[in-house]
This record gives structure tokens, C-alpha cells and sequence, in this order.
């Protein structure tokens, strides 16, 4: 019984001192706004449209090449003995296979391009969450899209979209935010 009473003692002891301190301070925030509408998103973003764009009329030009050959086999595809008709087929299935690996070459180009954004966003979000983090005494920020209920009033997503910008200002050197 004694025992049980200086266990008691003991663990109420140690409870005080954390009984006492501030309540912990638990935030949320939200990443896709961070990343949409800093200023280093909107560079990032900018890069890769313009990107897309290149390869979208590098691949319309192409097209058009390619109907134009298929319109004039079309047109022609009759006046044509067997050696040009086998020609000119072997021309167009090439042209095929050529857009469709542009196509794909592009995609493949333009994912890399993102994901290479993302993650340069994603390790400048984590040094400023760390730094908000200090700065503000919080206990826990969590990124809101993990949580299944949070009150506005703990969410501090201006707070981190402000520290990101004032930490990582547009520095891209393309202009491309507002």
C-alpha cells in the first residue's frame, strides 16, 4: 500500500510541471495552396506550360506534316506504281511511329519536369514549416489534406504561404509571377 501511495506521489509530482506549461499548439496548413500560389509555384508552373507548349507545337506541326503526306498518298494513291505506293506507306507508318514517340518522349519529359518541381517545393516547404514552426512555438503542424476535421482557426496556410515567399522569393529569374 505505501508503495502504491509513493508511486502516486511520485507520477502526480512529474504531472505538475507538464500540467502547467502552455497547452500544446496543434496547426494545419495546406501544401496545394502553398505550392499554387507562392512565388516560386507560380515560376515553376510558369516553366512548365511554357515547356508543354513548345512540345504541344512541335507535335501539332509534326501532325500536320503527316496529314499532308497521308492527304497527298490519298490523292495520289492511284497514279502510283507498287514500289512508290510501298514507299510512300513505309514513309507514313514512320512518321506515325515518329509522332506517337515524340508524344511519348514529351510526356515523359513533361512529368519529369513537374515531379522535379514538386520535390523543389517539397524540401523548401519543409524548411519553412521548420522554420514557422520555431518561430511560432508550435507543438505540431500537420498538413491539412492528413486530417479529417480541423477548425479554421488553426489553420495558418497564409502563414506558411507568407514565410515561403519571404524565404524563397522569386528567384527564378523567368518573371513568371504576379
Amino acid at each position: 500500500m505505501k508503495r502504491l501511495w509513493m508511486v502516486l506521489v511520485v507520477g502526480i509530482g512529474l504531472l505538475l510541471p507538464a500540467m502547467a506549461q502552455d497547452p500544446p499548439q496543434i496547426v494545419v496548413f495546406d501544401s496545394s495552396i502553398v505550392f499554387d500560389k507562392s512565388q516560386q509555384g507560380e515560376v515553376l508552373k510558369a516553366e512548365i506550360e511554357r515547356l508543354r507548349d513548345r512540345k504541344v507545337q512541335l507535335i501539332s506541326e509534326r501532325q500536320d506534316g503527316l496529314a499532308s503526306m497521308q492527304e497527298e498518298f490519298r490523292n495520289k494513291e492511284l497514279t502510283f506504281n507498287d514500289d512508290t505506293r510501298s514507299e510512300m506507306l513505309q514513309t507514313i507508318n514512320q512518321a506515325q511511329i515518329e509522332l506517337k514517340r515524340l508524344n511519348d518522349d514529351a510526356q515523359r519529359e513533361l512529368q519529369a519536369e513537374f515531379n522535379r518541381a514538386q520535390q523543389k517545393l517539397q524540401k523548401q516547404l519543409i524548411q519553412v514549416v521548420e522554420a514557422l514552426g520555431q518561430e511560432g512555438n508550435y507543438t505540431l503542424i500537420v498538413e491539412k489534406g492528413l486530417t479529417l476535421y480541423s477548425s479554421a482557426e488553426v489553420d495558418i496556410t497564409d502563414r506558411v504561404l507568407a514565410k515561403f515567399d519571404e524565404m524563397y522569393p522569386n528567384t527564378a529569374g523567368s518573371g513568371g509571377g504576379q
